[in-house]
């Protein structure tokens, strides 16, 4: 189910605010580009506009983004990840249920972990520590754990780090450890290769694709309904088409100040706090991750690379992004994140009422 958001009404500060912060962002992806370095674009905007939305002075330097921009972004990423998918994949469809099976192993083991780390190690109420310890949508975790009598701000701040340490850290593990070249920029042919009728039909996809799954109240609305029309689209065999590298790298960069404006307006001492709670959690997670995969990579018969990113505790669109760097089974990895994220909005709640916990 879909969480209704407020969306501040635009200002011709918020508008300067966004350009501002998209200019920081650009330059810090091209520093990344030039530096080689994964995922340049967004990780090099992340990097760059974090640090200023949390030291920086907000009345003179405010780090923003439209959520409206953000949205539009990730849907040129949904249209992307859709296009992953192939014909051929209808003949392999059964052998993602052993993927389905780990996944329902795997979160409830990393919640009741992470749940220990936050209530025990940092004493934060049983509410709070539930909902920063399941790995779920950021915005709806939230949302959800606030309504329950959670603290909402470090619930986000939790879930944010998350995200954050895991696409700073999952890249380098696949160049350092797994030995995988990660490129800096999504490959793939320029806007000027592109068909007229292909573009229109990767457009199509985006916008019907948002606005039904919008009218179905689905959740990330804006990535899931493009994701499943395009793969609709290139399952049916319609089209091979995929969104110029151009404009992947500015859906990327979007996609990255934004991750770094959530860090806005926090207290350094809240921050300094969390953060200790929410990496430790987070590493806990990703070695899980790395755990179930040596144990399960060869009975379900995939490569280590692919199950490591489906279980890896980031945000869907980033842990896709970097399936897409690395040429694995993109369309494997978004799936299983969807139905992560499906699974813990349906079920996070009913195993909170079930556990009876209460705030202090």
């Amino acid at each position: 189910m879909a969480i209704p958001r407020q969306i501040p009404q635009l200002t011709p500060r918020l508008i300067a605010a966004t350009l501002l912060t998209i200019g920081i962002g650009t330059i810090g992806g091209a520093l990344f580009l030039w530096l080689r370095v994964p995922l340049a674009w967004m990780l090099g905007a992340m990097c760059f506009v974090a640090p200023l939305a949390l030291f920086g002075r907000p009345k003179r330097l405010p780090m923003f983004i439209d959520l409206r921009l953000r949205e539009l972004m990730v849907t040129v990423l949904g249209v992307m990840l859709g296009s992953a998918f192939t014909p051929e994949m209808l003949r392999h469809w059964s052998e993602w249920l052993g993927l389905m099976i780990l996944m329902l192993v795997y979160v409830p083991i990393a919640t009741a972990v992470c749940y220990w780390v936050f209530r025990k190690g940092g004493r934060l109420d049983p509410v709070t520590s539930y909902f920063a310890a399941t790995p779920g949508g950021l915005q709806e975790m939230t949302l959800v754990g606030e309504a329950m009598g959670g603290n909402a701000r470090s619930i986000v701040l939790c879930h944010a780090i998350r995200i954050f340490v895991t696409v700073m850290t999952i890249p380098f593990y696949f160049r350092l450890i797994e030995g995988f070249y990660v490129p800096p920029m999504t490959p793939g042919p320029g806007l000027s290769a592109m068909a007229w009728d292909d573009g229109l039909l990767l457009l199509a996809c985006g916008l019907i694709g948002w606005a039904l799954a919008r009218r179905m109240n689905l959740p990330a609305a804006q990535l899931l309904g493009p994701m499943v029309c395009s793969a609709f689209v290139h399952l049916m065999g319609w089209s091979v088409a995929k969104p110029p590298p151009e404009i992947v790298a500015i859906a990327q960069v979007v996609v990255g100040c934004a991750l770094g404006c959530r860090f806005a307006g926090t207290a350094l001492r809240e921050v300094g706090r969390l953060s200790v709670l929410a990496i430790a959690s987070t590493l806990i997670m990703i070695a899980l991750a790395v755990g179930l995969t040596a144990l399960t990579a060869g009975p379900l018969g995939f490569s280590r690379e692919t199950l490591i990113l489906v279980l890896a505790p980031g945000g869907l669109a980033e842990m896709s992004l970097v399936a897409l760097a690395l040429g694995v089974e993109v369309a494997i990895v978004s799936s299983m994140h969807v139905f992560r994220i499906m699974v813990v909005v349906v079920l996070a709640p009913q195993a909170f009422r079930l556990f009876k916990l209460k705030p202090d």
